[in-house]
C-alpha cells in the first residue's frame, strides 16, 4: 500500500498486463482507452475497478497531467473487503467509480453498434449506386465482397442501463450504509466486472466488424471500393453529371476513412499519393459550391438570433435559452450522466417545447418564414455552430428536399401539427392512451368544464394543436431519439454517427418500404368492415380495405422508431400512427417492418378487446399467446429448441408481443425468400394469419418446408372466391350493377 507520483504521459497499466493492484486517484487525471474509445478518470476514481475480476487489463490508462495515486495489492473479493473494512469512506467513492466507468463503456458499446450498423448499410448503399453508374453509362463493374449483415445484440439486458445509471445517481448523493457492510459494495464491484467482460467483449467484436467493413473501402490488394470506384471515375465522360457524382463519391469515401481512427493512415496516405492525378477538382465545381456555402451561411448566420426573435418571446425567456444553448454548445461531454449535465439539458428540454409552440403558432398564419425558422420546426436546429456549419447548410436543403418530396401520409412534426390545426387530423393520444375528445369529456365529467365549454373545445383547433405539443410531441420526441437518458432537443452535431444525407428519411423512400413489406404481407394493412347495399341484394357483408399508416417524422437524428397507435378514435378504418427520427441512424426497411408487426399485433387486440388471448376465440393473439405460455409442454419443439425459446423470452422481458415482433421480423425478412428459420407451430401461425403474396406464394411452392401451408390456404381460398361469386351472381340477378367495393373485395381475395 502506497501513494506514487506519476508523471503527465507515463502509463499506469497497459491492456494485456496482469491485474495486481487497484488503484484510487488522489490528484490529477487520467485517460482510460479500451476499444472503441476512452474516457478521463480524476480526482476520487479508481482506474481499472472494472477489470479487477477480469484476469489482464483490457484497457490502456495513461495519466493526462502529472498526477498521485494510491496503490492498494488486490488478491481477490477478500482483499477488497479488507480495504473497505479498513478504509470504510472508499467504499461510495470506488462502487460509484465502477458504476460511471461502466456507463461509460456502455455508451460507448451504444455508439460502436450504431456504427456498425451505419457503416454495413452505407456499404451497401454506395455499392448499389456504384453498380447503377456503371449500367447506365454501360461499363462491366468491378467485383467486390460485402460485409456480413450486422447483427446488433446488447450485450446486456435493456433494464441494465437504467440500473446503472440509477445506481449512480444515488451514489453521488453519498450513503453511509454501504460503509457498513463492506461485503455489498466489494460484492457490487464484482457483479459490475462481470457485466464490464460482457461489455469489453461486444466492443472488441464490433471493433473488429468495423475494421472488416473499413477493409473493403481499403485494403493492401486494391481490390477494394476506392479502387473501383477511382477506376470507374477515369471512364466516365469528365463533363457528365455521372463524374461529378462519383468523384462527390470518392471524396466522402476519404473523409470517412480519415475520421475513421481504426484505418491504416500509412496505407491511406500512400494510396491518396497514387490517386492524386485522379482526385483533382472536377470541372465547373468548385466556385459554384463555394459561392453557394457562402451565401448559405451569410443567411444562417446567428441562427439563434433569428428563431428567438421569430417567437416573440419575452426577452427574459430569450437571454435564458442563449445562455442554456451556450453552455450546452461548450460543454466538452454532451452526454455526461452528472446531475449538473442532465439538470442543463432538462431546461433546455422545458425551454425547447415552449419555444416550439410560440413559433408554431405564428409560422401556420404566415407564409414566409425564415429558413433557421424552418429548420427549427422541421429539425430541432438552433445554432450554426451547435450543428456544425456543414451540416447546417446541410439541413437548409434538406427543408427543400422534404418540401419538394411530400407524399400522402408521410409527414414533418410541423406538417403534422399543421394538419392537426386545419382538422384534416384529430390530435394523438397520450401516454396513458387517452385521446383529445376522451380528455375534454374527462373534463365534463370531473365538471372542470361546463358541456357550452366542452363543445366549444371539441372545435377549438389551438387548443387541440396544443393537447398535441404538450402530449404527443415531447414523449414521442424522446423514445424515437432512442438514448432517453441523455436526450436534448437541439440538433447538435455530436449526435450525428453518419452522413445527415445517408440519414435523412425520405417520405418517398418510406413509401417504398412500406410497398415492398404489402408485397410480403399483402393483407397487412387491410381492414375489415361492413358494407350495405339492399339494392343490390347484400343487406350485410364483410368486406376489407387497405388504410396504410400515417408516418410523423419528428424533430432529431434517432435510433427507434414507435407504433404510437393502431387507429384514430374509436373507428377501425382510419390510419394508424408510427413515428420515426427525421434523421433515421438504423435500418429503416427493418424498422418498418418491425412497427408493421408491432400493428398486426396491437390491431388483433382491438379486434378481439378483453378475449385477445382466449384460444376460443381463434386469431393472431390468442394463438401465439398459446404458443409462447405454453411452449414447454410442445412436444413438436425439441430440447435445444426450447432452450432457444427461453432465452428469447427472458431477452425479451417475458413480453409475448416482443417475441411476436422478433418472429414477424424474421417473417418477413427470411422465411418469404424461402430461408425457414422458425419454429414449424410459428411460421403455421403467422402463415395463418399474415399469409404471404401470391407472388411469394408461387416462389415457394417448391419448397416442401411450406407444401402443407400453401397447399391449406389454396383450399380455403377456392372455398372464398367461390362464396364470393355466388354473392356477385346474387348481385346480378337483381339487376344492378356489380359495386366498386364488390370489384376490390375481388382483387383482395386473388392477393
Amino acid at each position: 500500500m502506497a501513494i506514487v507520483s506519476i508523471q503527465k504521459n507515463q502509463v499506469l497499466f497497459e491492456a494485456g498486463q496482469p491485474v495486481k493492484e487497484l488503484y484510487m486517484i488522489l490528484s490529477g487525471s487520467f485517460s482510460v482507452s479500451f476499444p472503441g474509445g476512452e474516457y478521463l478518470l480524476q480526482s476520487g476514481d479508481a482506474p481499472g475497478i472494472c477489470e479487477l475480476y477480469t484476469g489482464s487489463h483490457v484497457a490502456t490508462c495513461k495519466a493526462a497531467e502529472d498526477s498521485s495515486v494510491f496503490i492498494y495489492p488486490f488478491s481477490g473479493t477478500i482483499s477488497l473487503e479488507m480495504l473497505f473494512k479498513r478504509s470504510p469512506e472508499y467504499c461510495v467513492v470506488v462502487t460509484r467509480s465502477a458504476f460511471r466507468q461502466l456507463n461509460h463503456l456502455l455508451r460507448a458499446d451504444e455508439l460502436a453498434r450504431l456504427a456498425c450498423s451505419s457503416m454495413q448499410i452505407g456499404f451497401s448503399k454506395n455499392h448499389t449506386l456504384y453498380q447503377e453508374c456503371c449500367a447506365r453509362n454501360q461499363i462491366e463493374p468491378g467485383v467486390i465482397s460485402t460485409p456480413e449483415p450486422f447483427v446488433g445484440e446488447d450485450p446486456l439486458p435493456v433494464w441494465a442501463v437504467s440500473y446503472y445509471e440509477g445506481f449512480q445517481r444515488l451514489l453521488s448523493q453519498g450513503s453511509t450504509l454501504l460503509s457498513k457492510e463492506p461485503a455489498v459494495p466489494a460484492g457490487l464491484i464484482a457483479s459490475t466486472d462481470v457485466d464490464c467482460k460482457k461489455v469489453f467483449a461486444s466492443l472488441s467484436s464490433l471493433e473488429e466488424y468495423q475494421k472488416q467493413v473499413l477493409s473493403l473501402y481499403l485494403n493492401d490488394t486494391r481490390e477494394d471500393a476506392l479502387t473501383m470506384y477511382a477506376d470507374l471515375y477515369l471512364r466516365l465522360d469528365s463533363n457528365s453529371s455521372d463524374a461529378v457524382f462519383v468523384y462527390d463519391f470518392i471524396k466522402q469515401i476519404i473523409t470517412m476513412l480519415q475520421d475513421s481512427p481504426l484505418t491504416d493512415k500509412a496505407l491511406l496516405d500512400k494510396r491518396l499519393s497514387e490517386l492524386s492525378s485522379v482526385l483533382h477538382t472536377a470541372p465547373g465545381q468548385a466556385a459554384s459550391t463555394d459561392t453557394k456555402t457562402a451565401e448559405t451561411n451569410v443567411s444562417l448566420k446567428d441562427s439563434l438570433q433569428t428563431i428567438l426573435a421569430y417567437s416573440r418571446r419575452d426577452t427574459g425567456f430569450c437571454v435564458n435559452f442563449r445562455e442554456l444553448v451556450t453552455q450546452y454548445k461548450n460543454a466538452a461531454d454532451k452526454t455526461a450522466t452528472d446531475d449538473a449535465a442532465r439538470a442543463l439539458r432538462q431546461r433546455i428540454t422545458t425551454g425547447f417545447y415552449e419555444l416550439y409552440t410560440s413559433i408554431f403558432f405564428r409560422a401556420i398564419n404566415e407564409d414566409e418564414i425564415p429558413m433557421p425558422v424552418r429548420m427549427f420546426l422541421y429539425f430541432g436546429y438552433v445554432d450554426e455552430e451547435l450543428a456544425g456549419e456543414a451540416n447546417a447548410e446541410y439541413l437548409s436543403r434538406a427543408v427543400r428536399l422534404l418540401d419538394s418530396n411530400r407524399r400522402e401520409g408521410v409527414y414533418t412534426l410541423y406538417d403534422w401539427l399543421k394538419a392537426v390545426w386545419e382538422g384534416k387530423r384529430e390530435p394523438s393520444r397520450n401516454e396513458f392512451d387517452e385521446d383529445y375528445s376522451t380528455h375534454i369529456r374527462t373534463l365534463k365529467a370531473t365538471k372542470q368544464i361546463t358541456p357550452a365549454e366542452e363543445a366549444a373545445l371539441l372545435q377549438d383547433a389551438q387548443k387541440k394543436v396544443e393537447y398535441e405539443l404538450k402530449n404527443m410531441f415531447p414523449t414521442v420526441n424522446k423514445m424515437t431519439f432512442g438514448r432517453v437518458s441523455t436526450f436534448c432537443p437541439l440538433y447538435s452535431e455530436h449526435n450525428l454517427l453518419k452522413r445527415p444525407d445517408s440519414s435523412l428519411v425520405m417520405p418517398q423512400t418510406l413509401k417504398e418500404i412500406l410497398s415492398n413489406i404489402t408485397s410480403i404481407d399483402y393483407g397487412a394493412y387491410y381492414r375489415e368492415y361492413v358494407y350495405t347495399n339492399p339494392a343490390a341484394g347484400m343487406p350485410q357483408e364483410f368486406f376489407h380495405t387497405e388504410v396504410l399508416p400515417d408516418i410523423i417524422l419528428t424533430p432529431n437524428v434517432g435510433t427507434r422508431g414507435v407504433m404510437w397507435q393502431e387507429i384514430e378514435g374509436h373507428k377501425r378504418t382510419t390510419s394508424a400512427r408510427m413515428m420515426l427520427s427525421v434523421f433515421f441512424l438504423e435500418d429503416l426497411r427493418q424498422t418498418l417492418v418491425r412497427l408493421t408487426g408491432e400493428y398486426r399485433w396491437e390491431m388483433c387486440k382491438r379486434i378481439q378487446g378483453p378475449r385477445w388471448n382466449d384460444l376460443s376465440e381463434r386469431s393472431l393473439t390468442s394463438e401465439y399467446f398459446d404458443y409462447i405460455q405454453f411452449y414447454k409442454k410442445n412436444h413438436e419443439l425439441s430440447a435445444e429448441t426450447k432452450e432457444k425459446l427461453k432465452t428469447a423470452l427472458q431477452k425479451a422481458r417475458n413480453s409475448f408481443k416482443e417475441m411476436f415482433v422478433q418472429d414477424y421480423l424474421t417473417y418477413i425478412l427470411y422465411e418469404s425468400s424461402g430461408s425457414p428459420r422458425m419454429t414449424k407451430t410459428a411460421r403455421t401461425i403467422l402463415f395463418t394469419h399474415c399469409p404471404f403474396s401470391a407472388s411469394v406464394r408461387e416462389t415457394l411452392k417448391s419448397n416442401p418446408t411450406y407444401k402443407e401451408m400453401l397447399e391449406r390456404y389454396h383450399t380455403l381460398q377456392t372455398q372464398q372466391l367461390h362464396k364470393f361469386e355466388m354473392l356477385e351472381r346474387r348481385v346480378k340477378n337483381t339487376g344492378s350493377e356489380l359495386p366498386a367495393e364488390l370489384s376490390a373485395e375481388r382483387r383482395f381475395l386473388e392477393l
